[in-house]
């Protein structure tokens, strides 16, 4: 739920059991918004085993990067090569609103590419190589390494006096919170979909290629104060 300063978020599989899939804290005593992701519902440590990937945030929280669960590179003090460095899952840039203070969010999501076995192509900022938001600034995301989505603009309903998305009855609640990711405007092919349901329960429904760990860290994202967006 989505408690106090420091939250806490479950993700679960959709139906009677709701069976438990991956949760995450925000940190405290960060700079910027930085959240821990685990495999476990109780054990948010960094340095447990459970822990499985990072959400970290500029200081406005307008950009995110997402990390899989590698070590950051020299952490330890050694020098040289060094194995299990983490590497990046993926990017979230949330522009300046696009229609003033009362207007939708416009976001623009990255991930790396998949070659023919689903190979993820790497991305290890920190040792020397280039991150996948400076890769996608310089190209505007035209290059082979990565898979770009936005999301998909809502359209102005009249009777409701509302931004509105098609969510197929999988959402139930209006919220700027809500989006849903497509590659191009004018496509129905969603790759990602996240909306509110209660006030504090949203649903998150996903595809191929993005994973769970990346789906459920762009839906943090939705949760960030923005100081350049709200």
């Amino acid at each position: 739920g989505n408690f106090g300063m420091y939250p806490k978020y479950v993700l679960r599989l959709d139906g009677p059991e709701g069976e438990f899939l991956l949760s995450a804290r925000k940190r405290k005593k960060s700079k910027s918004s930085n959240y821990l992701i685990s495999l476990d519902k109780d054990d948010l440590a960094r340095q447990s085993g459970n822990y499985f990937g990072k959400l970290r945030s500029n200081f406005i929280g307008t950009e995110f990067v997402i990390f899989d669960k590698g070590s950051k590179p020299h952490e330890n003090g050694a020098k040289g090569i060094q194995p299990n460095v983490r590497s990046e899952l993926g990017g979230v840039l949330y522009q300046h609103n696009i229609l003033g203070t009362r207007g939708p969010r416009k976001m623009t999501v990255v991930i790396p590419s998949l070659d023919s076995r689903s190979k993820r192509k790497s991305f290890v900022s920190d040792q020397k190589g280039e991150s996948i938001m400076d890769l996608f600034k310089q190209t505007n995301g035209d290059t082979d390494d990565m898979i770009v989505y936005q999301n998909k603009s809502p359209a102005w309903n009249e009777q409701l006096g509302a931004f509105c998305l098609n969510f197929d009855g999988r959402v139930t609640e209006a919220s700027v919170k809500n989006f849903q990711l497509v590659e191009t405007d004018e496509s129905d092919d969603v790759v990602c979909q996240f909306g509110k349901i209660s006030d504090n329960e949203f649903t998150m429904d996903y595809k191929y290629p993005m994973s769970a760990v990346q789906a459920f860290a762009v839906c943090l994202t939705s949760f960030d104060g923005k100081l350049a967006c709200e």
